[in-house]
């Protein structure tokens, strides 16, 4: 295992409490998306693409550390691309049953691998 400098270890540690901020809005957004379209909804989905493009950069910096992470960068880029579908839907129940049939189980299949490697890094 890697030795990690302290700079290392705390952008992992944020890295993985992101990772489960994610997961939090996502369910928000599959919780709570309706035809009425609240404020909050978008204001919650910019919060989530906010996330995502973090969790994109942080992958940069994190192939420097660890290249075995390609294959899972791979599959988080898959997760992006069922999420761009969003864009081409009209109504809010379609975005809905894209979030719940595809995105949010890909999205936690991949962050739960992801954490699982992660982890050791940042255990105490």
């Amino acid at each position: 295992m890697a030795e990690l400098t302290v700079e290392q270890h705390t952008m992992l540690e944020q890295y993985d409490q992101l990772l489960g901020t994610l997961s939090d809005g996502l369910e928000y957004l599959e919780n709570n998306i309706t035809e009425e379209d609240p404020p909050q909804i978008q204001r919650a989905f910019q919060d989530v693409l906010l996330g995502l493009e973090q969790v994109s950069r942080s992958h940069d910096q994190m192939t420097v550390l660890f290249e075995e992470l390609q294959p899972l960068i791979l599959d988080f880029h898959q997760v992006i691309q069922l999420l761009q579908d969003w864009f081409k839907l009209g109504t809010n129940e379609e975005k809905r049953q894209l979030l719940v049939e595809k995105v949010v189980p890909s999205y936690e299949e991949w962050r739960t691998r992801m954490q699982a490697f992660v982890k050791p890094y940042i255990a105490h």
